[in-house]
């Protein structure tokens, strides 16, 4: 019996599906935490827009200055660079086929971009769950971000990336962390022992996940509070082996 192929970006969009609309939503459409399975697909195109109203939450300061606001180009013009882009064309990765730029976006269930050139807005759309004023999970571009403000602190001779971690951070200093430079923490080449095939039970990731998972379960929730501790046991690989590895 062949696989049944996944909804695609357009047939999971949570306004088709019909997630949580209506007051109250009808049974079928509710999602909630942890009867739900709300972090699974298609739930999950919601759930990333919400994961405030399921998980504890806190602000972090963005310090006492004014924001930047956006700079756009005129109404007509963006209207005529979002075609431009869109109708751009390209080969994936691996692929044979060329793919435009928007549907790419589809392809890879995009809820939202924004492009910004030279300090303009050159492109700005949303889908799913998302719109302008919208929050959406972060997950792994908290790393990027990260990283490129660590980058801006480099620049400003702020932070000298030579350093090794555990000057910075002591307490990782027993683990593979202590040996990693701000540099290689800050490119991911920090040839940390980690394992992401979510096919292997024994992986590393489920050991990670079991602290810092978002999904509920009695046994996430026995070890929440030691994630701290795998960074300090992690283990590092041969001093050659440091390769591109976007987990820790």
């Amino acid at each position: 019996m062949a696989d049944t192929p996944p909804l695609s970006a357009r047939e999971s969009d949570p306004r088709v599906m019909g997630w949580m609309q209506g007051f109250p939503p009808p049974p079928d459409k509710i999602i909630t935490q942890p009867d739900s399975v709300y972090f699974s697909f298609p739930k999950l195109r919601w759930s990333v827009c919400h994961l405030r109203e399921f998980l504890p939450t806190t602000g972090i300061s963005r310090g006492l200055g004014a924001p930047v606001p956006l700079v756009y180009p005129e109404p007509a013009a963006f209207a005529d660079l979002r075609d431009e882009i869109d109708g751009l064309t390209f080969t994936p990765l691996g692929g044979a086929e060329q793919m435009s730029w928007e549907a790419s976006l589809y392809a890879n269930y995009t809820d939202g971009i924004l492009i910004l050139h030279k300090g303009q807005v050159v492109y700005e759309r949303y889908f799913g769950c998302l719109d302008e004023t919208g929050k959406h999970a972060a997950m792994s571009m908290t790393k990027s971000v990260t990283g490129l403000l660590a980058e801006i602190l480099v620049a400003e001779g702020k932070l000298d990336d030579t350093l090794r971690v555990a000057e910075i951070i002591p307490e990782v200093e027993a683990g593979a962390f202590g040996s990693a430079t701000v540099r290689q923490v800050m490119d991911m080449t920090t040839g940390i022992k980690f394992s992401e095939d979510y096919a292997d039970p024994e992986a590393d990731i489920w050991t990670y996940s079991a602290a810092a998972s978002p999904l509920p379960s009695p046994k996430a929730m026995m070890v929440r509070t030691a994630i701290g501790n795998i960074s300090r046991r992690s283990s590092p690989r041969a001093a050659t082996a440091r390769p591109f590895i976007t987990r820790p």
